[in-house]
């Protein structure tokens, strides 16, 4: 779980990725082709990251993957560990 001196625990770039691109595009689809994964390994990748962190990342909605309060607090974050993994 994220904590102040900790906001991420130990989790993988593509995962990361794969949190972010789904935050932009609001839908696991095509953050997957955006991506170059599929469809299936970018949900795994989510249900990773919120286990990781034990947090609910995203709601599922008739429009696509919203964020939840947890979920846009983390992805400043995630953003900024992208960057600096750049």
């Amino acid at each position: 779980m994220p904590t102040k001196t900790s906001p991420l625990p130990s989790v993988d770039p593509q995962t990361l990725r794969a949190f972010a691109a789904v935050a932009r595009e609001g839908s696991v689809s095509r953050a997957a082709q955006r991506l170059h994964l599929s469809q299936p390994a970018v949900s795994l990748q989510l249900k990773s990251l919120a286990q990781a962190t034990g947090l609910q990342l995203f709601t599922r909605t008739s429009q696509g993957m919203v964020l939840t309060a947890d979920g846009a607090a983390l992805l400043p974050v995630a953003e900024k560990a992208l960057t600096a993994l750049a």
